[in-house]
């Protein structure tokens, strides 16, 4: 693997909230455009396949693909209850360092809701299945 040197102390940690602020993000927005394409009558794997030949296939998209496809049949590789504790760090980080992140609050409260609804020890491709059960 590669490593960086990114400056002071503590850098190193800055980095992986970021990064994982991207991770979440993206995983709660492929949820969301995937419940979006079934609910308007495209097979969930058609979906899925059309994400992994667009603009935003990715290692991620690839990785997460089972756990979206069938999230009961696949192992969880992160569940929403460590997603909210590390929301937690980065909002927390955000707002000690004065940045706006109005996308990863939003995604925090969708996790929050998931959990909510009982789906916390679930995989993070849950949030795809609350959002299939949510009314609206």
């Amino acid at each position: 693997s590669t490593v960086l040197h990114l400056g002071p102390l503590g850098a190193g940690a800055t980095m992986k909230l970021a990064v994982n602020s991207i991770v979440f993000n993206l995983n709660n927005a492929v949820a969301e455009a995937l419940v979006l394409a079934e609910k308007a009558g495209v097979a969930r794997s058609d979906a899925y396949r059309v994400f992994m030949a667009s603009a935003i296939d990715s290692p991620l998209v690839r990785y997460r693909q089972p756990q979206f496809e069938d999230p009961e049949g696949s192992p969880t590789s992160f569940r929403l209850v460590l997603e909210a504790k590390d929301f937690g760090l980065i909002l927390g980080l955000a707002e000690a360092v004065g940045a706006r992140m109005p996308l990863s609050e939003r995604s925090a409260a969708l996790v929050d809701e998931a959990i909510g609804a009982g789906l916390g020890d679930r995989d993070a491709a849950y949030v795809a299945v609350h959002l299939r059960r949510s009314d609206g």
